[in-house]
Protein backbone atom coordinates (compact mmCIF):
# COMPACT_ATOMS: atom_id res chain seq x y z
CA UNK A 1 0.00 0.00 0.00
CA UNK A 2 1.64 3.38 -0.87
CA UNK A 3 2.17 5.95 1.42
CA UNK A 4 -0.70 8.32 -0.12
CA UNK A 5 -3.37 5.79 -0.10
CA UNK A 6 -2.79 5.30 3.65
CA UNK A 7 -2.81 8.53 4.11
CA UNK A 8 -5.88 9.39 2.74
CA UNK A 9 -7.32 6.31 4.63
CA UNK A 10 -6.47 8.00 8.21
CA UNK A 11 -7.80 11.11 7.28
CA UNK A 12 -10.99 9.85 6.20
CA UNK A 13 -11.13 8.05 9.18
CA UNK A 14 -10.32 11.28 11.64
CA UNK A 15 -12.61 13.23 8.76
CA UNK A 16 -15.61 14.92 11.04
CA UNK A 17 -19.21 14.42 10.56
CA UNK A 18 -21.74 16.93 12.12
CA UNK A 19 -25.16 14.68 12.90
CA UNK A 20 -27.66 17.48 13.50
CA UNK A 21 -31.46 17.10 13.93
CA UNK A 22 -33.83 20.41 12.45
CA UNK A 23 -37.29 20.88 12.75
CA UNK A 24 -38.93 20.44 9.86
CA UNK A 25 -40.43 23.56 9.47
CA UNK A 26 -38.85 26.09 11.24
CA UNK A 27 -35.30 24.51 10.31
CA UNK A 28 -34.96 25.17 13.75
CA UNK A 29 -31.55 23.02 15.20
CA UNK A 30 -32.91 20.76 18.03
CA UNK A 31 -29.84 18.72 18.20
CA UNK A 32 -26.51 18.40 17.02
CA UNK A 33 -23.11 15.68 17.34
CA UNK A 34 -20.07 15.52 15.89
CA UNK A 35 -18.72 11.98 15.09
CA UNK A 36 -16.10 10.75 13.05
CA UNK A 37 -15.29 7.45 11.61
CA UNK A 38 -13.26 5.87 13.74
CA UNK A 39 -15.34 7.25 16.63
CA UNK A 40 -18.16 4.99 15.30
CA UNK A 41 -16.52 2.27 14.52
CA UNK A 42 -14.79 2.03 18.38
CA UNK A 43 -18.69 3.06 19.89
CA UNK A 44 -19.86 0.22 17.50
CA UNK A 45 -17.24 -2.52 18.42
CA UNK A 46 -18.03 -1.56 22.05
CA UNK A 47 -21.22 -2.56 22.42
CA UNK A 48 -21.27 -5.71 20.19
CA UNK A 49 -18.54 -6.81 22.21
CA UNK A 50 -20.55 -6.61 25.60
CA UNK A 51 -23.87 -8.05 23.97
CA UNK A 52 -21.38 -11.43 23.43
CA UNK A 53 -20.47 -10.77 26.54
CA UNK A 54 -23.65 -11.00 28.33
CA UNK A 55 -25.27 -13.29 26.18
CA UNK A 56 -22.54 -15.98 27.22
CA UNK A 57 -22.54 -14.76 30.73
CA UNK A 58 -26.65 -15.34 30.74
CA UNK A 59 -26.70 -18.79 28.88
CA UNK A 60 -23.50 -20.42 31.13
CA UNK A 61 -24.72 -19.24 34.73
CA UNK A 62 -28.32 -19.73 34.29
CA UNK A 63 -31.12 -22.05 33.51
CA UNK A 64 -31.08 -21.34 30.03
CA UNK A 65 -28.41 -23.35 28.71
CA UNK A 66 -30.63 -26.45 29.44
CA UNK A 67 -32.93 -24.75 26.63
CA UNK A 68 -30.06 -24.85 23.70
CA UNK A 69 -30.34 -28.18 21.31
CA UNK A 70 -27.97 -30.32 22.16
CA UNK A 71 -26.27 -29.00 25.89
CA UNK A 72 -28.91 -31.49 27.97
CA UNK A 73 -32.41 -31.23 29.52
CA UNK A 74 -33.41 -29.25 32.83
CA UNK A 75 -35.11 -32.62 34.43
CA UNK A 76 -31.87 -34.37 33.79
CA UNK A 77 -30.20 -34.31 37.10
CA UNK A 78 -33.00 -34.91 39.10
CA UNK A 79 -34.30 -37.74 36.92
CA UNK A 80 -31.25 -39.09 37.85
CA UNK A 81 -31.93 -38.43 41.76
CA UNK A 82 -35.39 -40.35 41.32
CA UNK A 83 -33.76 -43.29 39.98
CA UNK A 84 -30.96 -43.54 42.02
CA UNK A 85 -33.32 -43.97 45.38
CA UNK A 86 -35.85 -46.29 43.40
CA UNK A 87 -32.97 -48.19 42.77
CA UNK A 88 -32.01 -48.02 46.31
CA UNK A 89 -35.27 -49.26 47.35
CA UNK A 90 -35.67 -52.28 44.93
CA UNK A 91 -32.48 -53.27 45.87
CA UNK A 92 -33.61 -53.47 49.81
CA UNK A 93 -36.84 -54.97 48.61
CA UNK A 94 -34.87 -58.03 46.64
CA UNK A 95 -32.80 -58.34 49.83
CA UNK A 96 -36.00 -58.89 52.29
CA UNK A 97 -37.49 -60.63 49.67
CA UNK A 98 -33.96 -63.10 49.40
CA UNK A 99 -33.91 -63.73 53.01
CA UNK A 100 -37.70 -64.62 53.36
CA UNK A 101 -36.96 -67.28 50.70
CA UNK A 102 -34.48 -68.51 52.30
CA UNK A 103 -36.67 -68.59 55.84
CA UNK A 104 -38.93 -70.10 54.26
CA UNK A 105 -37.03 -72.81 52.63
CA UNK A 106 -35.24 -73.81 55.49
CA UNK A 107 -38.66 -74.39 57.37
CA UNK A 108 -39.72 -76.26 54.33
CA UNK A 109 -36.84 -78.69 54.58
CA UNK A 110 -36.65 -79.08 57.98
CA UNK A 111 -33.21 -77.21 58.78
CA UNK A 112 -34.87 -74.39 61.37
CA UNK A 113 -36.70 -76.25 64.33
CA UNK A 114 -39.96 -74.63 64.44
CA UNK A 115 -41.13 -76.32 67.65
CA UNK A 116 -42.26 -74.02 71.14
CA UNK A 117 -39.77 -74.96 74.16
CA UNK A 118 -41.95 -76.10 76.97
CA UNK A 119 -41.46 -73.72 80.12
CA UNK A 120 -39.83 -75.52 83.15
CA UNK A 121 -41.73 -76.66 85.90
CA UNK A 122 -41.95 -73.24 88.50
CA UNK A 123 -40.10 -74.83 91.77
CA UNK A 124 -42.82 -74.29 95.03
CA UNK A 125 -41.60 -72.30 97.34
CA UNK A 126 -44.50 -70.86 99.08
CA UNK A 127 -47.48 -73.37 100.04
CA UNK A 128 -50.44 -72.89 98.34
CA UNK A 129 -52.56 -73.16 101.96
CA UNK A 130 -50.05 -69.77 102.72
CA UNK A 131 -51.29 -68.53 99.23
CA UNK A 132 -55.25 -69.03 100.24
CA UNK A 133 -55.38 -68.27 103.65
CA UNK A 134 -54.12 -64.86 104.95
CA UNK A 135 -51.79 -64.15 107.96
CA UNK A 136 -53.75 -62.44 110.82
CA UNK A 137 -50.98 -59.44 110.04
CA UNK A 138 -52.74 -59.43 106.78
CA UNK A 139 -56.36 -59.52 108.03
CA UNK A 140 -55.92 -56.89 110.37
CA UNK A 141 -54.64 -54.91 107.55
CA UNK A 142 -57.49 -55.38 105.42
CA UNK A 143 -60.06 -54.49 108.55
CA UNK A 144 -58.26 -51.13 108.71
CA UNK A 145 -58.08 -50.83 105.07
CA UNK A 146 -61.74 -51.61 104.65
CA UNK A 147 -62.89 -48.83 107.19
CA UNK A 148 -61.03 -46.02 105.84
CA UNK A 149 -62.74 -47.20 102.35
CA UNK A 150 -66.03 -47.09 103.59
CA UNK A 151 -64.92 -43.78 105.62
CA UNK A 152 -64.94 -45.90 108.40
CA UNK A 153 -68.84 -46.51 109.31
CA UNK A 154 -68.14 -48.43 112.46
CA UNK A 155 -67.16 -45.12 113.82
CA UNK A 156 -67.65 -44.69 118.19
CA UNK A 157 -70.51 -42.58 118.24
CA UNK A 158 -68.75 -40.96 121.78
CA UNK A 159 -66.52 -39.67 119.18
CA UNK A 160 -68.74 -38.16 117.17
CA UNK A 161 -71.00 -36.67 120.60
CA UNK A 162 -67.58 -34.62 121.27
CA UNK A 163 -67.88 -32.96 117.82
CA UNK A 164 -71.90 -32.61 117.74
CA UNK A 165 -70.93 -29.19 120.51
CA UNK A 166 -69.21 -27.46 117.92
CA UNK A 167 -71.65 -28.38 115.29
CA UNK A 168 -74.36 -26.70 117.19
CA UNK A 169 -72.86 -23.66 117.64
CA UNK A 170 -73.02 -22.95 114.00
CA UNK A 171 -76.60 -21.46 112.24
CA UNK A 172 -77.91 -24.08 109.92
CA UNK A 173 -80.81 -23.20 107.39
CA UNK A 174 -83.06 -26.34 107.07
CA UNK A 175 -82.76 -27.45 103.63
CA UNK A 176 -86.79 -28.34 102.56
CA UNK A 177 -89.74 -28.04 105.10
CA UNK A 178 -91.02 -31.30 105.66
CA UNK A 179 -91.74 -34.54 107.21
CA UNK A 180 -88.99 -37.56 107.50
CA UNK A 181 -90.06 -40.53 106.09
CA UNK A 182 -86.61 -42.76 106.66
CA UNK A 183 -84.49 -41.97 110.08
CA UNK A 184 -80.96 -42.08 110.55
CA UNK A 185 -79.90 -45.62 111.17
CA UNK A 186 -76.06 -46.70 110.81
CA UNK A 187 -77.33 -50.45 111.58
CA UNK A 188 -78.97 -50.37 108.37
CA UNK A 189 -76.30 -48.80 106.53
CA UNK A 190 -78.67 -45.85 106.01
CA UNK A 191 -76.86 -42.65 106.35
CA UNK A 192 -78.72 -39.98 105.78
CA UNK A 193 -82.47 -38.54 106.34
CA UNK A 194 -85.11 -38.96 103.98
CA UNK A 195 -87.34 -35.86 103.88
CA UNK A 196 -90.65 -36.18 101.96
CA UNK A 197 -92.33 -32.46 100.26
CA UNK A 198 -93.91 -31.44 97.30
CA UNK A 199 -92.15 -31.87 94.12
CA UNK A 200 -89.91 -29.06 93.04
CA UNK A 201 -89.56 -27.82 95.75
CA UNK A 202 -86.45 -25.63 96.61
CA UNK A 203 -83.57 -27.23 98.36
CA UNK A 204 -80.95 -24.86 100.15
CA UNK A 205 -77.75 -25.31 101.15
CA UNK A 206 -78.04 -25.57 105.08
CA UNK A 207 -74.64 -23.61 105.45
CA UNK A 208 -71.80 -21.47 103.53
CA UNK A 209 -69.84 -23.74 101.25
CA UNK A 210 -68.52 -24.95 98.34
CA UNK A 211 -69.90 -27.35 95.63
CA UNK A 212 -67.56 -30.33 95.10
CA UNK A 213 -69.74 -32.07 92.91
CA UNK A 214 -72.84 -31.98 90.78
CA UNK A 215 -73.89 -34.42 88.50
CA UNK A 216 -76.18 -37.20 87.83
CA UNK A 217 -75.95 -41.36 88.84
CA UNK A 218 -78.91 -44.17 87.95
CA UNK A 219 -78.80 -45.24 91.90
CA UNK A 220 -79.33 -41.38 93.81
CA UNK A 221 -79.97 -39.19 90.09
CA UNK A 222 -79.39 -35.57 90.31
CA UNK A 223 -76.83 -35.01 92.65
CA UNK A 224 -74.81 -31.75 94.75
CA UNK A 225 -72.28 -32.32 97.62
CA UNK A 226 -71.14 -29.13 98.97
CA UNK A 227 -67.73 -28.74 100.93
CA UNK A 228 -68.35 -26.86 104.41
CA UNK A 229 -65.43 -25.30 106.59
CA UNK A 230 -63.89 -27.72 109.20
CA UNK A 231 -64.13 -30.53 107.37
CA UNK A 232 -67.95 -30.32 106.92
CA UNK A 233 -69.90 -32.12 104.35
CA UNK A 234 -73.77 -32.00 103.00
CA UNK A 235 -74.96 -34.18 100.52
CA UNK A 236 -78.58 -34.14 98.96
CA UNK A 237 -79.94 -36.48 96.56
CA UNK A 238 -82.84 -37.33 94.30
CA UNK A 239 -83.19 -33.94 92.81
CA UNK A 240 -85.07 -32.80 89.78
CA UNK A 241 -83.00 -30.06 88.76
CA UNK A 242 -79.36 -28.58 89.64
CA UNK A 243 -79.20 -24.96 90.18
CA UNK A 244 -75.52 -25.06 90.66
CA UNK A 245 -72.36 -26.32 89.28
CA UNK A 246 -69.06 -27.59 90.50
CA UNK A 247 -67.05 -24.88 91.90
CA UNK A 248 -69.42 -22.39 92.47
CA UNK A 249 -69.92 -21.08 96.13
CA UNK A 250 -73.14 -20.07 97.89
CA UNK A 251 -74.36 -18.94 101.21
CA UNK A 252 -76.50 -20.39 103.75
CA UNK A 253 -80.27 -20.46 102.34
CA UNK A 254 -79.23 -19.98 98.88
CA UNK A 255 -81.32 -22.41 96.51
CA UNK A 256 -78.94 -25.09 95.00
CA UNK A 257 -81.88 -27.25 93.48
CA UNK A 258 -85.24 -28.77 92.95
CA UNK A 259 -86.93 -31.41 94.89
CA UNK A 260 -87.13 -34.38 92.57
CA UNK A 261 -87.90 -38.45 92.01
CA UNK A 262 -84.86 -39.18 90.09
CA UNK A 263 -83.10 -42.48 90.68
CA UNK A 264 -83.54 -46.15 90.83
CA UNK A 265 -83.65 -46.03 94.53
CA UNK A 266 -86.05 -43.34 94.85
CA UNK A 267 -89.81 -44.11 95.28
CA UNK A 268 -91.53 -40.53 95.02
CA UNK A 269 -90.30 -37.01 95.68
CA UNK A 270 -87.98 -36.42 98.20
CA UNK A 271 -84.58 -35.31 99.58
CA UNK A 272 -81.93 -37.64 100.85
CA UNK A 273 -79.82 -35.92 102.84
CA UNK A 274 -76.88 -36.53 103.92
CA UNK A 275 -74.16 -34.54 107.01
CA UNK A 276 -70.39 -36.36 107.34
CA UNK A 277 -67.87 -34.63 109.53
CA UNK A 278 -64.39 -35.36 109.77
CA UNK A 279 -65.40 -38.17 106.97
CA UNK A 280 -67.84 -39.87 109.38
CA UNK A 281 -71.57 -39.97 108.84
CA UNK A 282 -73.63 -37.43 111.28
CA UNK A 283 -77.44 -37.58 112.38
CA UNK A 284 -79.20 -34.70 110.61
CA UNK A 285 -81.58 -34.93 113.17
CA UNK A 286 -79.12 -33.71 115.96
CA UNK A 287 -78.34 -30.27 114.48
CA UNK A 288 -81.69 -29.70 112.58
CA UNK A 289 -84.38 -29.14 113.78
CA UNK A 290 -86.07 -32.29 112.35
Amino acid sequence: MSPRKKTSRNTNLRNKYRFVVLNDETFEEKFALTLTRRNVFIFLSTVAVTLVALTSAVIIYTPLKYFIPGFGDYNYRSQIIQLQFKTDSLEKALKDRELWLNNVSNVISGNIDTTIPKAPPKKETISEKSLREPSDAEKELRRIVEEEESFSLSYNATAVNEELEEMKQLHFILPVNGYVTDDFNVSDGHYALDIVTAKDEPVKALYDGTVVSAHYSMEFGYTIVLQHKDNLVSIYKHLSKLLKKTGNFVKAGEVIGLIGNTGELSNGPHLHLEIWKNGKPVNPKLILPY
